[in-house]
């Protein structure tokens, strides 16, 4: 019988580290390592993330909920040296080594190696000496047990539901699909998918041979992809490389051709032959052929139709799309935290269902990080030190829509940060949603990012049905940014600065709350341009993480070109805008 619990903390040390808190079952925190340490996509133990954790804890008896405990985990737990070599390398900060080749090759051929009993026992082990507590309040979660349960508890689902994950790799397996039961809260596994068959791995591997950081820009090959015509599915080489068959009771069976030590090798032959933008295409078109059947295979298979989801393949949202409108899905539910970095949450919310045997309440607010108060609260010393100009205006909302529908891009920064990597208006960069211009300063000077790569439109949800051509009613507001969608005549001109090349773009529907200063941003908007919509990419700078406290937002801010932040209460304006803002 398990110690009486009123808090449990998640925690995950791999790519994009972090830790959730649970108290009472209510996600009160959670954090990623990187939005504490400003190393994006840190790895490693999330000692910050950790401390934040305890604190917003203290006096409670805590459960702690540590994930993954497969032979490449332990390995890096045990060298972690190793950990921190694959990051830099990951994300291009060093060289390769004359090694490199055979190291690679022996990380793949490790990945595909299940856990055990006695791995999870080691790894219970170590998080208990690591944390400084008793290992029988360590609860160990596989990793896509994590992934299903950040699924299926933040949403209210009325029904029985399948939960899906699709990812890289972890504890052996490249995905999974569980059962959810309405009547006890409770995830059951229906089918694993094996490492060998893992769609997410080739995807991180078409990204690494296209010079592209494998783990983060994966959303680069899927925008590229617009750019190139349709390939022929017999000539698509990548397509060949996987079968997707019914088993006896008509469930899904995954299989690759490719051995995980050759993917790489495969991949770079095709590159090197092929122009970008067709890889690129090719590689998308293999997502979308093969994604939507596997969750048509399910629909049909067990008469299921509400779908929970998660996992890194989860964030591909043009193959969301395609799920989204087939005939077997009536409802699909994206996990905004959909990659590794939700990890963290996912164990907190399976563990406080283990140990307390009661559901987590259901939630739709994924800004979680640390509640800071007003965050221009010292505005005026901000103002001192930078020779800005200061202003609290009566309704920080209606001024920077003021701003906004006259051209200029403003930094905002208002209460608890998001959870994942999607602004969706705690710590957001705006601009005119109409503006080509201000997408383009925001693209190559200020975020300096790729060309091809689109922004993202916020707006208001009564908008959608004008704007959005697949819009088809409450089964499809996306208050997350998780899915993509089509737009209409009327929407390729008001978000012609937040489209693709293909007139589709990734909304986050904004539902009507006069309580929300992001709402009312909006809804100003509307009444002074006829439009309720927004440019919306996340308040950071190339290379860097949103940050989590008012100094990182304000160093951000002074690195960048844009003239405006609205910090909190506070309106700070830099007395002579660079040529990055438009006045």
């Amino acid at each position: 019988m398990s110690p009486a619990y009123d808090a449990v903390i998640g925690v995950w040390d791999g790519h994009d580290a972090g830790a959730a808190l649970v108290v009472d079952g209510r996600v009160v925190l959670a954090l990623n390592e990187e939005r504490l340490s400003g190393r994006k996509l840190d790895v490693g133990l999330p000692v910050r993330a950790i401390a934040a954790m305890r604190a917003a804890a203290a006096g409670r008896r805590v459960a702690w909920a540590p994930c993954t405990s497969d032979p490449a985990k332990t390995l890096t737990r045990i060298f972690p040296a190793m950990k921190e070599s694959y990051y830099r390398l990951r994300r291009r900060l060093e060289p390769p080594g004359p090694l490199h080749g055979l190291t690679q090759r022996a990380k793949y051929r490790l990945t595909q190696w299940p856990t055990h009993a006695l791995l999870r026992a080691w790894a219970r082990h170590s998080f208990a000496s690591a944390l400084g507590v008793s290992r029988r309040d360590v609860f160990l979660v596989d990793h896509h047990e994590a992934h299903a349960a950040s699924a299926a508890y933040w949403p209210v689902w009325g029904g029985d539901a399948l939960m899906v994950t699709l990812d890289g790799i972890g504890d052996g397996e490249s995905g999974s699909v569980w059962e959810w039961s309405e009547a006890d809260a409770s995830l059951r596994r229906l089918r694993s998918l094996p490492g060998s068959a893992s769609l997410g791995l080739f995807f991180e591997h078409v990204t690494n041979e296209l010079q592209m950081r494998p783990l983060e820009d994966e959303g680069k090959v899927m925008a590229l992809a617009t750019y190139a015509a349709q390939t022929s599915t017999h000539r698509n080489p990548f397509l060949a490389w996987f079968t997707l068959t019914p088993d006896a009771a008509g469930l899904p069976v995954l299989r690759c051709s490719v051995p995980a030590t050759d993917m790489a090798q495969a991949v770079a032959r095709v590159v090197w032959c092929t122009p970008r933008e067709q890889v690129c295409q090719m590689a998308q078109q293999t997502l979308e052929l093969i994604v939507p059947a596997f969750f048509a295979m399910l629909a049909v298979a067990t008469g299921r139709h509400a779908f929970g989801y998660a996992g890194g393949v989860a964030s591909n949202i043009k193959v969301n799309r395609l799920i989204r409108a087939l005939p077997g899905v009536h409802r699909l539910e994206v996990c905004p935290a959909m990659g590794d970095g939700g990890l963290a949450l996912g164990s907190a919310l399976a563990t406080w269902r283990r140990v307390t045997g009661t559901r987590p309440p259901p939630f739709t607010d994924f800004r979680l990080g640390t509640d800071l108060g007003d965050l221009g609260v010292n505005a005026a010393a901000i103002a001192d030190a930078t020779s800005s100009r200061l202003s609290r205006p009566a309704d920080i909302a209606v001024a920077v829509a003021e701003l906004v529908a006259a051209g200029e891009i403003v930094m905002w920064a208002q209460g608890r940060m998001e959870l994942g990597a999607r602004a969706l208006g705690a710590r957001s960069i705006i601009a005119r949603a109409d503006s080509v211009a201000a997408r383009d300063d925001l693209n190559l000077r200020l975020k300096r990012r790729v060309w091809f790569q689109p922004f993202c439109p916020s707006l208001l949800l009564s908008e959608a049905p004008r704007l959005l051509a697949d819009y088809r009613g409450p089964q499809d507001a996306n208050y997350h940014m998780t899915m993509g969608f089509a737009t209409t005549p009327a929407g390729r001109a008001a978000l012609a600065g937040a489209i693709g090349p293909d007139g589709s773009c990734r909304p986050q529907m904004v539902p009507e709350n006069p309580a929300e200063p992001w709402y009312r941003l909006l809804a100003h908007l509307q009444r002074l341009t006829g439009t309720g919509a927004i440019i919306n990419t996340s308040l950071n700078l190339h290379g860097k993480p949103m940050a989590d406290a008012a100094d990182g937002v304000v160093e951000a801010w002074l690195e960048s070109g844009v003239r405006h932040l609205a910090l909190g209460s506070a309106l700070l304006s830099k007395q002579f805008p660079s040529s990055a803002s438009r006045p």
